[in-house]
């Protein structure tokens, strides 16, 4: 009897873990009940552990925190510094959810993968046109969660504070769905210990919410209706130039620079 229920065990288990396990070409989230149940779940156990660790790290604060609440869908933007930003990002609109952009070679990866999409994980397919995908189901998603986030720079350059170009692909979803684009920006300074010495290892991190930017400042249709990849570009430059002038102005320290992080060899590459 105890084989028995053993094996209605591991099968119950089994075809949980199909249920939720992410497969390419399908919808980038799951907005089933359960999942989204089981989403919640996962999030609220796990993420004051993940935020406690970020702390005793990076001393994160928060700066313009409240405008997070002017919105009730919005695209968020962000540089990518550190292994943690997921954590420091989830921490701003916490205890609000939010969806999180990633490769979708994550989440594919078994297991792991579903647990990721469980903490928000949204996959952007490597196709051109992968925003499409999000696209589909955006305006259905905000209904549950107000907040979809890109790290645009495509890479996480730890400790950076000169940004990188942006990939244009939440820029352009913006544009699609008429929607602000709030930028997010990490500024690093030196605390009490010497950059590189063992206490001094990592900065202190100061995430700052920036005023929104809509989309009809920037965007402009050619002859047949479309939106211009021109102008999609210049509106991601602009959001660019304006989150590293608040780096420059705040003085971000670029002492702690350690390079693009590596990627997981058959997890990210």
């Amino acid at each position: 009897m105890v084989q028995d229920c053993l094996r209605q065990g591991l099968s119950l288990e089994g075809q949980k873990s199909k249920l939720m396990a992410y497969k390419r070409g399908d919808p980038v989230i799951n907005l089933s009940f359960p999942f989204r149940f089981a989403s919640a779940l996962t999030f609220y156990f796990i993420f004051p552990i993940a935020m406690l660790v970020n702390y005793i790290m990076h001393t994160t604060s928060y700066k313009h925190r409240r405008r997070m609440n002017d919105f009730c869908k919005v695209i968020t933007v962000s540089n990518h510094t550190t292994f943690l930003d997921p954590v420091k990002i989830t921490g701003l609109v916490f205890p609000r959810l939010i969806y999180q952009t990633l490769l979708e070679a994550t989440v594919v990866f078994p297991v792991l993968g579903t647990y990721i999409r469980l903490l928000g994980g949204v996959p952007i397919p490597r196709s051109r046109d992968g925003y499409r995908k999000i696209l589909e189901i955006c305006e259905r998603s905000f209904k549950y969660r107000r907040y979809l986030h890109f790290y645009p720079e495509g890479e996480c350059y730890l400790y950076n504070q000169q940004i990188m170009e942006f990939k244009s692909g939440a820029f352009r979803l913006a544009a699609e769905l008429d929607i602000p684009v709030v930028p997010l920006v990490t500024v690093f300074s030196v605390g009490l210990f010497k950059p590189g010495s063992f206490l001094g290892r990592f900065p202190r991190e100061t995430l700052v919410v920036l005023e929104p930017e809509h989309p009809a400042k920037y965007i402009r249709r050619d002859e047949n209706g479309e939106i211009s990849s021109e102008s999609i570009k210049e509106f991601a430059e602009a959001v660019r130039q304006k989150m590293q002038k608040e780096i420059d102005q705040l003085g971000g320290s670029n002492a702690f620079y350690r390079g693009k992080m590596e990627r997981i060899k058959g997890l990210n590459d």
